[in-house]
């Protein structure tokens, strides 16, 4: 809203400077810079609910790019049986990963659920180039852009996403030239035309300088915008991505900036650039007191220099810098005017730190604990045992053990975790096609308690079956006092850990084993769709897990023994009476 303090009420220069980058001239004053053209969001389409469609038929085609969902994914029993059911789809990797060849050589075609030539999606894999073989940059969890250059040429006909992305929209936009279609005009009307080098590959360099952002109109017409603050409503203005706007500042490419350690202050300002401006610590005003002086002079790292008249410190200050920290707004003010001089929370409508969220969290103002989706334990603070507004699919494929106070819990008794190891790379495909990397990790294995070990009969180096409502695996067995068990509501509770790395099938990996991941179910948080991964309830036995038809009898069994049905841990709500005579 316009009328609401901090820099959010200037959206609209965000909006149309987006738009101006992406459609150019074709975004006018008239026709609202082509707002319009922007697709509209008709539903969830989160990529487990995508899945889903997939398998009732109303996703046909889908692109994985430095996606392994086969492996990588939660219930990638299920991921695959999706990709089974499209009509195409295109994977862009540096290797044959298990979601490109689970058609030849996956799970199911070893149990037998699916034939190879009774497949009918049309699998496409285009190799791509790794970082070291294309310009470009990193952003990583700080928020730093940090430019990685090209080392070699990618081989064969390995190329980058760039060049992917931009020759698929050559193409689309040859196909549809000539068309009188209004649906085909926002492809049409894009902007298209990056500068290419000897092969083809968009100069990586000119598309960072668009997302930064250019003058349209006036002297400065052509420039590189200096950041965000600059950017208009009316069209005179371009950036990509408001937030980047101040990478390319003065026409340089700031991503690139290497200074050592040595030669610059501590918070390494000219190390790469970080969003927004190359504040290093969003929302800084708050290192300093009300006063605009550091709560401590040891710590200090932004303040109000008197006179000056402005705000200085070790970073770029995160607040309008000839704010006086006595200053108060008139109460007609909106937008940066309307923060206070003790307001350092700029991008909040009221300029504050929230603890009590009242909007924007579909679950809760505060955070408080839910039990998993599965668990053995009751939650100790009250009736309600797992999150009512999570985001549940209650399906034949996606079965929930039951949890404390279900018939049946003791059926999956033990928590199963998943986890990363330092010398593999998320789902294997960095890292399983390296023999280095894969001599010192060479098998899936699972860590258990030495406890459990005596419980279950399971030896150090031997194998394991580990058994979930969703499907069963094999893992090599780790004894270690690491993994403790817990007692909790007066029960010991036995925890298994799983890195999540291998996979069955891939073409050309070094070392192969089952995914702990098609242990997993879907249920996701109810904000961002995120998967509940690190919690399952399983049971483990001693010995290599069974084959074929054997391997889908042994998950049914233990389906039909705890009596779990579509609706097991799938009520929203809960009876509490219900819920306290079953502790």
């Amino acid at each position: 809203s316009k009328r609401q303090k901090g820099f959010w009420t200037k959206a609209d220069t965000y909006m149309v400077s987006l738009l101006k980058a992406w459609w150019g001239d074709a975004a006018q004053p008239d026709n609202d810079f082509c707002y319009d053209y922007l697709p509209r969001l008709n539903g969830n389409h989160n990529t487990y609910q995508s899945v889903m469609d997939m398998i009732a038929g109303t996703v046909k085609g889908y692109f994985l790019l430095g996606q392994n969902p086969a492996v990588g994914s939660a219930h990638g029993r299920m991921q695959r049986f999706g990709m089974a059911n499209l009509d195409w789809l295109v994977v862009r990797d540096i290797n044959l990963i298990e979601s490109a060849t689970w058609w030849k050589d996956g799970p199911e075609i070893a149990s037998g659920e699916m034939e190879t030539d009774k497949i009918a999606t049309e699998v496409f894999f285009l190799p791509a180039a790794n970082h070291a073989e294309k310009d470009g940059t990193f952003t990583q969890t700080q928020r730093m852009l940090q430019w990685h250059f090209k080392a070699v040429e990618p081989p064969g006909d390995a190329r980058s996403d760039l060049w992917f992305y931009y020759v698929l929209g050559q193409k689309i936009r040859e196909r549809l030239a000539g068309s009188t279609d209004p649906v085909d005009r926002p492809l049409l009307d894009l902007t298209w035309d990056y500068p290419q080098d000897e092969h083809g590959e968009p100069d990586a360099d000119a598309i960072l300088r668009e997302v930064n952002g250019t003058y349209l109109t006036g002297e400065k017409a052509g420039q590189a915008l200096p950041g965000f603050v600059e950017l208009k409503a009316d069209g005179s203005t371009a950036s990509g991505c408001w937030i980047y706007s101040g990478v390319y500042a003065g026409e340089v490419n700031r991503s690139k900036n290497k200074v050592p350690d040595a030669e610059q202050s501590w918070v390494a300002p000219d190390w790469g650039w970080a969003w927004p401006m190359n504040r290093r610590i969003l929302y800084n005003r708050a290192s300093a007191d009300p006063q605009g002086q550091p709560w401590s002079e040891r710590k200090a790292y932004v303040w109000w220099d008197e006179e000056q008249g402005t705000w200085v410190g070790h970073d770029v200050p995160d607040f309008p810098v000839t704010t006086d920290p006595a200053y108060r707004p008139a109460d007609t003010a909106t937008g940066p005017d309307a923060l206070a001089g003790d307001d350092p929370f700029i991008m909040q409508a009221d300029g504050k730190g929230w603890l009590f969220a009242p909007k924007g969290m579909i679950d809760g103002p505060m955070p408080t604990h839910y039990e998993p989706q599965e668990s053995p334990v009751d939650n100790a603070l009250y009736p309600q045992q797992r999150n009512p507004s999570r985001l549940v699919y209650p399906r034949k494929d996606n079965l929930t053990a039951p949890s404390a106070g279900d018939p049946g819990v003791d059926v999956y008794p033990y928590v199963a975790t998943t986890y990363r190891l330092t010398e593999h790379h998320t789902a294997g495909a960095m890292s399983r096609w390296l023999p280095y990397l894969s001599e010192l990790q060479p098998e899936f294995f699972c860590e258990v308690s030495p406890e459990l070990a005596a419980e279950r009969g399971l030896e150090n180096g031997g194998w394991a079956t580990l058994i979930s409502p969703r499907s069963a695996i094999e893992a090599r067995v780790l004894v270690t006092e690491r993994m403790t068990p817990l007692v909790v509501g007066g029960r010991t509770v036995h925890q298994i850990g799983m890195p999540y790395h291998w996979g069955v099938g891939g073409t050309g990996a070094v070392v192969q084993g089952d995914s702990a991941n098609d242990l997993l179910g879907v249920t996701l948080d109810p904000n961002v769709s995120i998967q509940e991964s690190k919690v399952s309830s399983v049971d483990i036995q001693p010995g290599r897990r069974p084959h074929g038809a054997d391997l889908l009898r042994l998950v049914q069994d233990y389906q039909s023994r705890s009596g779990i049905t579509v609706m097991t841990g799938n009520d929203r709500l809960e009876d509490a009476e219900e819920r306290e005579e079953a502790r």
